[in-house]
């Protein structure tokens, strides 16, 4: 746009250049004139130039161990710019419970470039102290990290590790090498850093309870002190945070099911033979009805987030106890499409249409989307068949960016 202007008023003024010197100053004035006006109308509608400038779509991956697997503080960070009306990102979770630093490090082409962020966040600490990973280690990977993504022209923020509880003091205080680790990482490749370890133990210096009762995962309160310590590092800090999570089934989520408890000592997998034979219109006793989301609350505040936004989780108590679980659905459609099948939890197969979709290869974390299968919707009735254990996830999307 202003370069725009700036071409219009320089037209103007050679068009009036032809006459007197009077009109040669006029004519350097209008296009002046011409071009404030332009950037005038530009800054009114964008807001800045600076914002007008960035993507059209804001895409955070945030990395990290169970701690971001679970999904919270990515949430309330998403809640609190939409509730101040800023641009509101899409926030792709990239967690998974257990992880080290070394395995962000292995697996970041397949789950965080892949959906090509504007903006990367990394937790990572806890499991590699209790590991007892030696710090060098640990910088390394980090570091190999944000040189990955600077080479792709992608920021990263660096989130300090969070806190230890009592049963676990003596590695509460090899943090400490830790956190001395990224900042020289963040300080080598111009990171910013969210300080999520210095608010949780000014937290827990005056009296607060920020661990959950394993004392390793942050609860309700620490979650939303990490939301805090990322708005802060990303120029948010007048952004306040919501006092809770405006929860509701994700898009797409498959909710009508028939399901059956496979029991015995070892349960045999599907194969195609089996799956095409289970007829929607003939399923005996064994296969009963379950709806989600489930309606009974859970006593874990987390475990009731993820239940309101369409887990399955009760499947031992609704269905009866089993190591494994088959469940079946039906998915209409007045005609063909592309779409995504997002994985979660327990989820071991799925099956559309009598063909194997998709099968686990191994943990890749529980939350919403940690696998995103692309796939093709026939016109009229589709079959959908998984296996699971007693919790799992299933959505179908029409894209893979939520």
């Amino acid at each position: 746009c202003f370069c725009l202007a700036a071409s219009l008023g320089r037209a103007l003024a050679r068009a009036l250049a032809r006459g007197s010197r009077l009109n040669r100053r006029f004519c350097n004035g209008a296009g002046i004139l011409v071009l404030l006006a332009s950037a005038v109308l530009f800054i009114l509608k964008w807001g800045s130039l600076s914002a007008a400038l960035q993507p059209a779509e804001q895409r955070i991956v945030f990395v990290g161990d169970s701690i971001t697997d679970g999904h919270t503080y990515p949430q309330l960070v998403r809640q609190a710019l939409a509730d101040a009306g800023r641009r509101t990102p899409v926030c792709i979770n990239a967690g998974i419970a257990g992880d080290t630093a070394k395995g962000m490090r292995k697996r970041l082409e397949r789950d965080v470039l892949v959906h090509r962020p504007t903006l990367v966040t990394l937790s990572a600490g806890i499991n590699d102290v209790l590991h007892k990973v030696d710090p060098a280690d640990y910088e390394d990977d980090v570091a190999a990290i944000a040189e990955r993504l600077k080479a792709e022209k992608v920021p990263l923020l660096l989130l300090t590790t969070s806190v230890l509880g009592r049963k676990h003091a003596e590695a509460d205080k090899r943090l400490d090498d830790f956190n001395a680790a990224l900042e020289r990482v963040a300080k080598k490749y111009g990171c910013r850093v969210a300080d999520v370890n210095r608010r949780l133990r000014q937290a827990r210096t005056k009296g607060a309870d920020v661990l959950e009762v394993d004392q390793v995962h942050p609860n309700w309160d620490g979650q939303r002190l990490l939301a805090r310590a990322v708005l802060d590092a990303l120029d948010h800090k007048d952004v306040p945070l919501p006092r809770d999570l405006k929860l509701d089934v994700l898009p797409g989520v498959l909710r009508n099911w028939h399901v059956q408890a496979v029991r015995g000592g070892k349960p045999p997998w599907l194969d195609d033979k089996a799956v095409k034979a289970i007829d929607p219109l003939k399923l005996d006793e064994s296969w009963k009805p379950y709806h989600l989301p489930e309606t009974k609350p859970v006593p874990a505040w987390w475990f009731d987030h993820e239940r309101q936004r369409g887990f399955a989780l009760s499947l031992n108590k609704i269905i009866g106890p089993a190591p494994r679980y088959r469940g079946l659905a039906t998915l209409d459609m007045p005609k063909g499409r592309k779409v995504y099948f997002n994985t979660g939890a327990q989820l071991e197969t799925v099956w559309l249409n009598g063909k194997r979709l998709f099968k686990s290869e191994g943990w890749t974390g529980w939350h919403a989307g940690k696998e995103r299968v692309p796939a093709h919707l026939q016109a009229g009735r589709n079959l959908i068949v998984i296996e699971t254990g007693g919790q799992f996830f299933l959505s179908v999307t029409d894209d893979n960016k939520w």
